[in-house]
């Protein structure tokens, strides 16, 4: 069984993640308030192996992709990453540059152009850091019109949840996650929307705790996918799902 809660903790005020877990930022908007709360939240992770990072244990592991260097330099510059890394075809020299002067790891990964700067940050964690888990934070919901971002997006979890990293997306209003074969326990806000949309080939799924189960039901492309659908307002809050195949759970924070 997979247990999401840590991903709704930051739209709790009284949220905290049972885990302590990586942030990765997005060069896309997010408000001051999650920022600053995801920003602020326990992390502790360990350092292992010869890692870009070092040899050496650490205990905060916050990654800026690419163009989010300068965002974060602009609204908080008090806020000192661990690493900034990608293609750097959007952060700007003096941003890079003045981070290098703050410790601050930068790499420049443009020779691979067969993944994403968020793959190349997921690559990071997973390969830099004893990380189970991740929350990646940003404006994923149609990112400013691209789409083809958004389906990215998806694609590198996916990659990642496979590779036995569990990374998921935040933003203000909404977030998602890949849910691999098996049963998933998760405690989204009520009165938010649900969708699961499978995210390749036909799966089979089952679920509790929302307005509209599934029972053995299966969603396809070209056939049904469960969208609109919404945790029960009289349940316990939690939401059961299992699935047969890579599901895509998204959920709206309202």
């Amino acid at each position: 069984m997979t247990d999401w809660a840590w991903l709704f903790a930051p739209w709790r005020p009284e949220g905290r993640p049972e885990k302590s877990q990586g942030l990765i930022l997005l060069n896309t908007p997010l408000s001051k308030p999650l920022l600053e709360t995801l920003w602020h939240m326990p992390l502790d992770f360990t350092l292992v192996g010869q890692g870009f990072l070092g040899n050496t244990s650490r205990t905060s592991f916050r990654l800026l992709a690419d163009g989010a260097a300068t965002r974060l330099r602009a609204s908080h510059p008090e806020f000192v990453p661990d690493a900034v890394l990608g293609d750097l075809d959007s952060a700007d020299a003096e941003t890079l540059q003045w981070y290098r002067e703050r410790g601050v790891q930068v790499r420049d990964l443009s020779h691979d152009q067969d993944t994403t700067d968020l793959e190349k940050c997921l690559a990071a964690a997973r390969q830099d850091f004893a990380c189970e888990q991740v929350l990646v934070a940003g404006q994923f919901a149609g990112l400013e019109g691209r789409l083809d971002h958004t389906m990215a997006a998806f694609n590198a979890l996916l990659k990642a949840q496979r590779q036995g990293l569990h990374a998921a997306l935040l933003s203000d209003d909404c977030c998602c996650a890949v849910l691999l074969p098996g049963p998933h326990r998760l405690d989204p806000l009520k009165g938010g929307s649900v969708g699961l949309v499978p995210l390749g080939a036909a799966v089979k799924v089952s679920s509790s705790g929302l307005k509209y189960n599934l029972q053995d039901h299966v969603l396809e492309w070209g056939g049904l996918i469960s969208n609109s659908n919404s945790v029960d307002e009289e349940g316990d809050g939690i939401v059961w799902v299992e699935t047969d195949g890579p599901l895509l759970f998204m959920c709206s924070k309202s």
